[in-house]
């Protein structure tokens, strides 16, 4: 709780236009997204994907951490769908995946993990959709 009220401060501190501001939304939207797996605070998921969505348009493409902001936010998403079943989030988590394994080619070390990931979401949407 304490980490996350820092981390609020901190975005206080980087307003719109801040070179570092993408950094504090992605910081932001990681502990609350931790503190939704320990606590189930679906306010907490909420509000992740929406500081997750608003650190990704600030990554555009190009951007060297642009990846980590499309891996995150999918993920968030996905844990959505675990709690809410809407297939708007599944999809959009497939789609985010697939973004970025290309920007994780053959030989990046967060390939594997890029390619579980999307394979894990596309399982899901199989079991649910057929």
């Amino acid at each position: 709780d304490e980490t996350i009220e820092l981390h609020r401060a901190a975005l206080e501190l980087r307003p719109s236009g801040h070179r570092d501001r993408s950094s504090s939304l992605h910081s932001l939207s990681l502990c609350l997204s931790s503190r939704y797996d320990k606590q189930g605070e679906v306010g907490d998921l909420g509000e992740a994907v929406a500081l997750g969505r608003a650190a990704l348009a600030l990554r555009p493409p190009g951007h060297p951490d642009r990846s980590v902001s499309l891996y995150n936010l999918a993920d968030n998403l996905r844990k959505r769908f675990h709690k809410q079943a809407a297939t708007r989030d599944l999809d959009e988590a497939i789609e985010l995946h697939r973004a970025t394994l290309e920007l994780r080619p053959s030989g990046h070390p967060l390939r594997s993990l890029s390619l579980h990931h999307l394979a894990r979401c596309l399982s899901l949407r199989y079991d649910n959709q057929g």
